[in-house]
C-alpha cells in the first residue's frame, strides 16, 4: 500500500517547501512513503532521505530504470507542488501531465492531486487537455475554492474535495539560528519577492525554449513593476529605517531562466550605496529558510509561495496578486485585506506601502492575526489530507 510522488520539482522553493510539509504530514500519520522523486536530500524530511529517485528524461515522462522500479513497487500516486492545470504560460506542460498521467493509470497507479491549485484554464484546447489528466485522477484535494469551482466542471464534482496549500501541514520547523542579514538592531525587518510576469503566452511553446523572446516580450511592464517595488523599498527606508531583504524564490544557479535573482539585482541597483537593502543569496535548506521568513516583521512578495511561507511561519505577508490565484487563496484565508492586484499596485504604490504601514503599526496584533488563522488550518488541513489518502486506498 506504498505511495510514490514523482512531480519535477526543480529549484522552486516554494513547491519544494509544499511538498516537503505534505510529506511530513503523510509521514506523521503513518502513510507509507516508498519513493520520491528528487535531486536534493535538503528538499525532503529526514525520514525520506533514502527513498530518492532521480528524475528521469522529459520532465520524468521517461522515468528511467530506477524510476521504473518505484513506480512498479508503489500503488499510488502523490502528485503535489505547483500549479499544472493551466494553459497561460503554455499548452506543452498540460500535454505532459495528460501523458505521464496516462502511463501512470497504465501501470495500474491510483493518483491522488493534493495540495494544488488549478486555472486559469480558458482555451478549448486547454480544457479538453484538463479533462484528459483528470480523467486519469482518483480524487483532486485542491488548495482553494476557486480551483475547486473550476475543477467541478472539468471532472465528477463528487471527486473533488477543498483543503489548502501544502505549506499549511505538518509540524512546525525547529528553531533555527538567526541568519545576519535579519540581525537589524530592532529596526523592521522586511522581506520582498519579485517574480517575472507578463510574459506568458498559452502558446505551445514552454518559457525554457523561447525565453529571450518571452522576456522581450515582458520587459517593458517589468520595468514598471520594478519602478513600483522600488518606490516601496524607498518608502521602507525613509519612514521606517527599514532593513530590506531581497528574497528569490529559486535556488541559486537551478533553473537560471525561471529565477528571480536578476530582477532582485536590478531593485538592488536602484541603492547601490545602501547596505540596508540588501540580497539574499544563500543555499538554504527549507527549514532554514522559514527560519529568515520567521524573523522578517513583514513580507512583501509577488510569487504567491513567497507569502505563503511568510504566513506559514506566522509572519503579516502582502501579496501583490498577478492572477486570479493569489487572489482565492488569501480570500479563503480571511487575509483579502492583504491583498493588492498587481495593475493596481504599477499604478499606484502607495496602496501597498499604506497597508505594510498599517501592518508594522499593528506589531504583534498582526502576527497575533495570522497565528489564529493558520494554527487551526494546519490541523484541518492534515484531516483534509489524511481522508484523501484514505479514500484513494479504499478504491
Amino acid at each position: 500500500m506504498s505511495w510514490t510522488s514523482p512531480r519535477v520539482i526543480r529549484g522552486n522553493r516554494g513547491d519544494i517547501a509544499s511538498r516537503y510539509f505534505m510529506l511530513k504530514a503523510a509521514l506523521a500519520h503513518g502513510v507509507a512513503v516508498s519513493s520520491v522523486f528528487a535531486t536534493r536530500s535538503s528538499h525532503l524530511p529526514d525520514a525520506l532521505h533514502d527513498r530518492i529517485v532521480p528524475y528521469g528524461w522529459v520532465y520524468n515522462a521517461i522515468p528511467g530504470l530506477a524510476g521504473l522500479r518505484a513506480l512498479l513497487r508503489a500503488r499510488y500516486v502523490i502528485w503535489t507542488g505547483g500549479l499544472d492545470l493551466q494553459d497561460d504560460s503554455s499548452l506543452a506542460k498540460l500535454v505532459h501531465t495528460s501523458l505521464v498521467f496516462l502511463s501512470y493509470r497504465l501501470l495500474g497507479l491510483r493518483i491522488l492531486l493534493a495540495h494544488q491549485g488549478a486555472g486559469p484554464i480558458q482555451s478549448p484546447t486547454g480544457r479538453w487537455l484538463a479533462r484528459r489528466v483528470l480523467g486519469c485522477v482518483r480524487l483532486a484535494l485542491v488548495r482553494d475554492e476557486g480551483s475547486a469551482r473550476l475543477l467541478r466542471g472539468l471532472m465528477p464534482p463528487e471527486r473533488v474535495r477543498v483543503a489548502a496549500d501544502g505549506i499549511f501541514l505538518g509540524a512546525s520547523p525547529a528553531p533555527q539560528p538567526r541568519h545576519p542579514l535579519i540581525e537589524a538592531g530592532g529596526r523592521p525587518v522586511i522581506g520582498v519577492n519579485v517574480r517575472l510576469w507578463f510574459h506568458f503566452t498559452g502558446s505551445w511553446v514552454p518559457y525554457q525554449f523561447a525565453g529571450e523572446r518571452y522576456r522581450e516580450r515582458a520587459q517593458a511592464r517589468m520595468d514598471e513593476l520594478l519602478t513600483a517595488f522600488a518606490a516601496v523599498v524607498r518608502h521602507l527606508r525613509s519612514a521606517h529605517d527599514a532593513r530590506v531583504i531581497l528574497v528569490s524564490m529559486y535556488e541559486p544557479g537551478i533553473e537560471p531562466w525561471e529565477d528571480d535573482l536578476g530582477l532582485l539585482e536590478r531593485l538592488k541597483a536602484a541603492f547601490p550605496d545602501d547596505p540596508d537593502v540588501a540580497v539574499l543569496r544563500d543555499d538554504l535548506s527549507i527549514e532554514a529558510l522559514c527560519g529568515v521568513f520567521a524573523g522578517f516583521d513583514a513580507m512583501i512578495g509577488t510569487r504567491l509561495h513567497s507569502t505563503l511561507i511568510a504566513l506559514r511561519m506566522a509572519t503579516p505577508a502582502i501579496h501583490i496578486a498577478y492572477t486570479l490565484k493569489g487572489r482565492d487563496i488569501y480570500a479563503d484565508l480571511g487575509l483579502s485585506d492583504w491583498v493588492v492586484d498587481i495593475d493596481e499596485f504599477m499604478q499606484d504604490p502607495g496602496g501597498v506601502t499604506a497597508l505594510v504601514d498599517r501592518v508594522l503599526s499593528e506589531g504583534e496584533g498582526a502576527r497575533e492575526r495570522v497565528r489564529a488563522i493558520v494554527e487551526p488550518l494546519i490541523a484541518v488541513n492534515e484531516c483534509a489530507l489524511a481522508a484523501a489518502i484514505a479514500e484513494v486506498e479504499a478504491g
